[in-house]
């Protein structure tokens, strides 16, 4: 799904962080540069449901309702609908009972808008960014739900750099976030992730796991490459002013050139 928001097309940019997961940088361009942030702070909110279930205070076989309509977090903002480019054609009828398990893989694999902002109303704005700063990720912000522009406009956004995004999945994948088993879930969700532009040359066999996101003008991924744990690479591109087909060969060249140093 597309993350709508604000974003500026202008002279083109790439920004790129390649890392050990243990914290080893291996090759940097511009890592700290602001970006919106698009799906890739997903991310954050999935291991904020971890931290949930961990907790046991959700449970994955707990009944959502499947909704397209949100409230704003603006006073007297109302109610807004997921916009007509943005809608999970596969979410099922608004109304219709959903496990959290099932929000949480939408939000994820195929990176459903509506499925984040219902997990996000479960588990608040505040837990996303407690996650954020956890990991280190210190210039990322998750600051409102999916489409809610009327937050948009008065300043609400999502930011993050390819330095706090590598820093993010690195966090992840060396359980620094979550217990054990909810690592093992998340890199297991992250590896069926279905827009595969960084993992796109990984060999089969090894194991990978990323998010991406996009919106007009703004194409970034995250991933890791290697069996989760220190050793594993992680690479983080983040691109702005691009068409769609040069910045989706920037991210997956930068991939295949990430891949070879595994």
């Amino acid at each position: 799904m597309v993350a709508t928001g604000t974003h500026s097309d202008g002279v083109p940019v790439v920004a790129y962080r390649i890392a050990r997961a243990s914290g080893e940088v291996l090759a940097a361009r511009q890592d700290g540069l602001d970006f919106y942030a698009a799906s890739t702070v997903k991310l954050a909110v999935l291991v904020a449901a971890a931290r949930e279930l961990d907790a046991g205070t959700v449970s994955l076989d707990e009944a959502c309702v499947a909704t397209r309509t949100f409230t704003s977090q603006v006073d007297g903002a109302g109610e807004y609908t997921i916009e007509s480019d943005d809608v999970d054609t596969g979410l099922p009828p608004d109304g219709t009972p959903m496990p959290l398990g099932d929000v949480i893989e939408r939000m994820i694999v195929v990176s459903s808008n509506e499925a984040t902002n219902i997990v996000t109303e479960r588990v608040g704005l505040p837990a996303v960014n407690r996650v954020l700063a956890d990991a280190g990720a210190t210039s990322s912000i998750f600051g409102r739900k999916y489409s809610d522009l009327a937050a948009a406009r008065a300043g609400a956004s999502h930011r993050t750099t390819a330095a706090d995004l590598c820093l993010l999945m690195s966090a992840v994948i060396t359980g620094r976030l979550a217990s054990p088993e909810r690592t093992a879930w998340m890199c297991e969700l992250l590896g069926r992730q279905t827009d595969r532009q960084l993992t796109a040359a990984v060999p089969h066999g090894l194991p990978f796991g990323s998010k991406s996101g996009w919106v007009r003008g703004i194409r970034h991924d995250v991933a890791y490459v290697g069996e989760p744990g220190p050793d594993a690479l992680v690479i983080a591109v983040c691109t702005r002013g691009y068409d769609w087909p040069s910045a989706e060969e920037t991210l997956k060249s930068l991939g295949a050139l990430a891949v070879s140093l595994t």
